[in-house]
């Protein structure tokens, strides 16, 4: 019986960690995009999480867009508050929150009939590097936040986005009214909460059906 046990055992360490070598020897792609949750505290991150991930396995806050070139990885993001910016990915992680002893990050990845979007959608975001963060997340401006940049990066044979737009919800889902952070946030800007207009999330283009997800790391 001990006998037995030990072999049991042995078996777990080696299934164990045959588990982390194949979860570390996952190789990122160009055009992975990154579904993140950040590891700040801030506000804005806590009102996207509570309007918009409630009901999803983990409420992705943050999308990005890989890059590899020359045999370096980089993440093209559209952010708060520096805008759409160019990063190393290393750097990606180290504001990225952790789970289970891992990133809580998942990797999507279009599906094969839209591969060919791929080369040109790098390009479509880089056009956009500098601009700032669409702080209105309104689709009539030239600015971007996360998921609307990655919407018109990835553009089919036609010019049309592969992510379809969703009506849009401020709305805390615990009083079906509209968060209070989102109500200051609009009256600062002196716009009316665009609630309902058509646009985007994280959580929700994670599983959008262009995509998979071929990776976490949590």
């Amino acid at each position: 019986m001990h006998k037995f046990r030990f072999l049991f055992c042995i078996i777990l360490v080696v299934f164990s960690q045959a588990c982390k070598k194949m979860k570390n020897q996952f190789e990122l792609q160009s055009g992975d995009l990154l579904f993140s949750v950040g590891n700040d505290n801030s506000e804005l991150l806590g009102a996207i999480q509570n309007t918009t991930g409630q009901d999803k396995e983990i409420p992705f806050s943050h999308v990005a867009i890989v890059s590899i070139e020359n045999g370096k990885e980089y993440v093209i993001e559209a952010t708060d508050p520096e805008g759409v910016i160019k990063i190393p990915l290393e750097d990606f992680f180290k504001k990225t929150a952790t789970l289970n002893n891992g990133h809580a990050i998942a990797v999507g990845r279009v599906k094969k009939e839209f591969e060919y979007t791929i080369e040109d959608a790098i390009k479509n975001a880089e056009k956009h590097l500098g601009k700032g963060y669409d702080y209105a997340y309104s689709e009539t401006n030239d600015e971007f936040y996360c998921s609307e940049l990655v919407r018109f990066a990835f553009l089919d044979s036609l010019g049309k986005p592969i992510f379809e737009p969703l009506a849009m919800s401020f709305k805390d889902p615990a009083t079906g009214e509209i968060d209070s952070y989102w109500v200051k946030h609009f009256e600062k800007l002196g716009k009316p909460v665009p609630d309902g207009e058509p646009g985007t999330n994280p959580a929700d283009m994670a599983q959008a059906p262009v995509i998979e997800i071929v990776h976490k790391y949590y």
